[in-house]
């Protein structure tokens, strides 16, 4: 008995002295006002990826939310403003004014580009150059910037239907990211699922909106934490545990990083399995779709390729040692695939590539990348946007 009672005291003792550590930690905390996470809720992608601009679809998934403004800091800087349909950029009517020709641009997170101002995003410079194109005479161009964060190929086909039309463009640009735009676009690649995807159904491609159904732990497995499985009430009343949610997902999303490391490589190889061999089989029919779509409706459509970092890193050493580390022999496949799929659907492909690649031959500098995240990786800077912008808009001004 005498046991037993030493024990039952020790062990209170103990759990005493865990109660007061913790507590201790947990005012220390406050006090020097660190953060963490608090635990997510079973809904949303913009419970994913929380920012003021974004907000939830129940077909696309997500998109960005009309007549709201703040900064962005995460990656670059920039004061950000939404109009009021949802569309990065200044205000605009649907209604095509006349005597102008407009343009509308589909993309992803290069897009949309909420890591420099908005003047500074290629889809602005595009407008600012093509407005001295002579071929133009004087007719006034409009550039209206279509571009979501994480947007799939599927999902910019999805944006067309439901948004690009009502504002009447004559020319519609796809700006297609070779670094993970194949891989979103298929639910065996893609570690988001909550997304739409096409599938194929009896040799047919349909579309799939089961995301809708999905919990967060179901959609993304990257982002559940194990403290995640404590209740909600605990996780987000108390900051340690809050620190050490963020601390696990922080080593998650770094796991997130390398996988897609290893996945981009394979964009510029042979498709090294059935998987990606779908991957690219639903990436060029779904391209195909949106050129057909385009054409149409008497409205001409153009891809314009987007490089990876590495691609056109200013280190030529660094650039060979990352091809010999991931097996790469060399970075043509995506082009010469995306230059036979413009021939089958006759479309032009708009290559950005060489010319960066000549430009920081000439001029060792990066493309991508910013001070309060690491030069030469990530999305474009300045620099980047301004060649992107010119690039485009030259090509296209020697073809109106």
């Amino acid at each position: 008995m005498i046991k037993l009672k030493t024990l039952v005291v020790n062990l209170g003792m103990i759990f005493a002295s865990l109660f007061v550590g913790i507590a201790i930690a947990e005012v220390g905390a406050r006090i020097a006002g660190l953060e963490g996470l608090k635990k997510m809720s079973e809904s949303t992608h913009a419970e994913f990826y929380p920012t003021f601009h974004t907000i939830p679809h129940p077909v696309r998934g997500w998109e960005y939310r009309g007549n709201v403004s703040g900064w962005w800091t995460s990656e670059g800087k920039a004061y950000l403003e939404f109009n009021s349909h949802g569309l990065r950029g200044p205000e605009i009517t649907k209604a095509k004014p006349e005597n102008t020709l407009r343009i509308a641009v589909l993309g992803d997170s290069f897009t949309s580009a909420v890591q420099v101002s908005y003047q500074q995003t290629f889809v602005a410079v595009m407008q600012k150059e093509l407005g001295k194109c002579t071929n133009l005479e004087s007719q006034k161009v409009e550039v209206i910037n279509f571009g979501v964060d994480g947007y799939g190929t599927a999902q910019q086909l999805l944006t067309l239907r439901e948004k690009v039309w009502d504002f009447q463009p004559d020319i519609v640009l796809l700006a297609f990211f070779i670094g993970n735009d194949v891989t979103d676009n298929s639910r065996q690649l893609e570690n988001n699922h909550y997304r739409p995807f096409f599938v194929y159904e009896n040799g047919k491609l349909e579309l799939d909106l089961s995301f809708r159904e999905l919990t967060i732990s179901q959609a993304n497995r990257y982002m559940i934490t194990t403290v995640d499985k404590l209740p909600t009430w605990l996780v987000n009343n108390v900051r340690i545990l809050q620190i050490i949610k963020k601390v696990e997902a922080d080593q998650r999303k770094r796991n997130a990083a390398r996988h897609f490391e290893n996945l981009q490589a394979n964009n510029f190889r042979e498709p090294p399995n059935s998987a990606w061999q779908e991957a690219w089989k639903i990436t060029d029919e779904l391209i195909g779709t949106m050129a057909k779509e385009v054409q149409e409706k008497g409205a001409e459509f153009k891809v314009a390729k987007v490089m990876t970092p590495m691609r056109v890193h200013p280190n030529q050493e660094w650039r060979e040692g990352y091809m010999k580390i991931m097996n790469i022999q060399d970075w043509s496949y995506p082009t010469k695939r995306l230059q036979n799929l413009g021939e089958t659907y006759n479309f032009s492909v708009i290559d950005l590539v060489e010319p960066f690649d000549d430009y920081v031959r000439e001029n060792p500098v990066c493309v991508h990348g910013f001070k309060n995240t690491t030069m030469c990786t990530g999305h474009w800077n300045a620099t980047g946007h301004k060649l992107a912008g010119e690039i485009i808009a030259e090509n296209l001004c020697k073809r109106l």
